[in-house]
């Protein structure tokens, strides 16, 4: 069945994000290797995040600045501490950890736009994972002071700073 179609309105992506009023096509779906390491990572959050406040959420998760706000991205990851930015359709407010999975057509928008999108909402630590290189970029943002990544590779273990006892390692993730 046809659906009747308003002109005036821009037909959207099924899945989609918006950033400074541009909207971002979520399509195609992500791969094997991007999933496997999204629920490597996930799994690894979820056990040490039994039982205490925060939780995290893999994509598809809302994640809305403002209130009543269209703009929106949808992190592969987002761990969020403050049970009162949940809402029934995600979190409103800044997570206090965010990974992103590098694919083709999302690396440059997340290592740019998203990055400095992250940074100014006040998300205190981002992760940029790298499936082709293995690695795992982890950015901390002090008083919204870009500073460079700590790089982590081959057998490494990633302290997860937001946190004063969790260490992920990579032989878990890749």
């Amino acid at each position: 069945m046809q659906q009747d179609h308003d002109s005036r309105q821009p037909i959207l992506p099924e899945r989609y994000e918006v950033i400074d009023g541009r909207v971002y096509d979520m399509s195609p779906p992500p791969s094997e290797i991007h999933q496997r390491i999204v629920t490597n990572l996930l799994r690894e959050f979820s056990i040490y995040l039994k039982g205490r406040e925060c939780f995290a959420y893999p994509a598809p998760f809302g994640v809305w600045w403002k209130e009543d706000d269209d703009e929106h991205v949808e992190p592969d990851i987002a761990v969020i501490c403050d049970p009162g930015k949940i809402r029934p359709q995600g979190c409103v407010g800044a997570p206090d950890l965010i990974v992103e999975v590098l694919g083709k057509s999302t690396a440059e928008k997340d290592r740019s736009v998203k990055m400095t999108k992250y940074r100014i909402a006040g998300v205190r630590e981002y992760w940029i994972v790298d499936p082709e290189h293995e690695t795992v970029e982890v950015y901390h943002w002090e008083d919204n002071v870009f500073q460079q990544p700590d790089v982590y590779g081959g057998d490494g273990e990633i302290p997860v700073r937001i946190f004063d006892d969790l260490v992920i390692k990579l032989r878990d993730v890749f």
